[in-house]
Order: C-alpha cells, then sequence, then structure tokens
C-alpha cells in the first residue's frame, strides 16, 4: 500500500506542476475556486491511473466528497480513493484561490479572509487525518495577488495568518484573531513550510505536513 501511495501523490505533484505551467502560461483561465478545482480534477483524473501497477490495485477520484468532523460533515473538495487488495486509503485534498479581481472586473477585497482559510483548510486535513481510512491530506493554494505571498509590509491584523513564502508553522498553534467580523478558533498540531512558485503572473502553493 505504501508504494500506491507514494506513486499517487508522485503523480498529484506533476499534475499540480503541470496545473501550475497551463495557468501561469495562460493555457488555463482560472476566475475563481470552483473552476480552479474542476481544472486541476480534470488533469488528476486523467493521469492517475499511471499510478497502478498490479491488478489488485485501484484509483477512484471524488469532488466534494462529504467527511465527518467533530459532529458535522464537512466537504473535502477531491478525495482520491486507493486501494490496494482489502486495504483502503484516502488522500483529501483542499484547494484555495484567491484572483485579485473577479470576472465581472470589480476588485475582489477580503484577502484577510482568504488568508485566514488556508489555515482553516490546513486544520481541516488535520481533522480528516484522524479518521483511520485518511492519510495526511495535501492544500493547493493559487493567487495573481502578489503581496500575499512576497508581502513589502506586514501591516494589520490578517498577517495573524501569515502565508508568505518562507513562513513556517510548527507544533501546536492556535489562531483566533476575528475576521470579517467572525470569531475564529483555528489549531495546528503539524509543521509546515510555506513555499511559493512564481509562473508570470500567478503564483502556487503547495502544502504538507513536514515529516
Amino acid at each position: 500500500m505504501e508504494q500506491l501511495i507514494n506513486r499517487v501523490k508522485n503523480i498529484v505533484d506533476i499534475c499540480w506542476d503541470s496545473f501550475s505551467a497551463k495557468v501561469g502560461c495562460g493555457l488555463i483561465a482560472i476566475n475563481k475556486e470552483a473552476s480552479m478545482q474542476l481544472q486541476f480534477a480534470y488533469i488528476l483524473k486523467n493521469s492517475l491511473d499511471l499510478a497502478v501497477y498490479n491488478d489488485d490495485e485501484s484509483v477512484e477520484l471524488e469532488l466534494e466528497t462529504a467527511i465527518p468532523v467533530n459532529g458535522r460533515l464537512r466537504e473535502c473538495d477531491i478525495v482520491i480513493q486507493m486501494t490496494k487488495g482489502e486495504t483502503k486509503l484516502h488522500l483529501p485534498i483542499e484547494m484555495k484561490c484567491y484572483k485579485e479581481y473577479a470576472s465581472s472586473g470589480g476588485k475582489r477585497g477580503a484577502s484577510d479572509i482568504f488568508m485566514k482559510d488556508v489555515y482553516q483548510d490546513l486544520e481541516l486535513l488535520e481533522s480528516y487525518s484522524k479518521n483511520t481510512k485518511y492519510g495526511n491530506g495535501i492544500g493547493l493554494v493559487m493567487t495573481d495577488l502578489g503581496r500575499i505571498p512576497f508581502p513589502k509590509t506586514k501591516k494589520g491584523k490578517k498577517w495573524d495568518y501569515d502565508i508568505s513564502d518562507g513562513t513556517s508553522l510548527s507544533g501546536s498553534i492556535v489562531k483566533n484573531t476575528p475576521i470579517g467580523g467572525y470569531d475564529v478558533n483555528i489549531t495546528l498540531n503539524k509543521d509546515y513550510a510555506f513555499n511559493w512558485i512564481q509562473i508570470n503572473n500567478y503564483y502556487f502553493l503547495k502544502l504538507v505536513p513536514n515529516d
């Protein structure tokens, strides 16, 4: 099973690199999170069979899968179900997209909510992994607003949810700075490194717990 998991993760990496390059070079147009999810899922679905080497293995992709977390169901953007013989394991993927301008041409605003939501996705992924059927998940993030990954200054409470390049999180971290007029209570227990990749006018980030 471990070999199958590693092959699937390698395919995810290749698909994310391809998606990032295609978006950055203008071959794929992304205007909001839903199109990000669908375009990446399309690339991934057409590539996952490359990870299957044996007749007792299978890999399936699901979108918006409901996963129980603390007594309520949360919808995970993408779940990859891996089967090896009688053993099954799920790899959850959460995605976040922030465009500076909406398709209507107006500025979106609310970058503080986006930054907070990245932390919230990490908390969700940690919660999923407490279920024995789920492994450590992957967070995929993109934006065209360069001052989020590469800020000149860090002013304002939104930087309590710092996702800029070079940020690292380690140990037990609690974030409770209110954002958008709503209370926040996020706890992270794993270590993360934020390493953004720039491709032309877009920025891409993959987040996984550090070993």
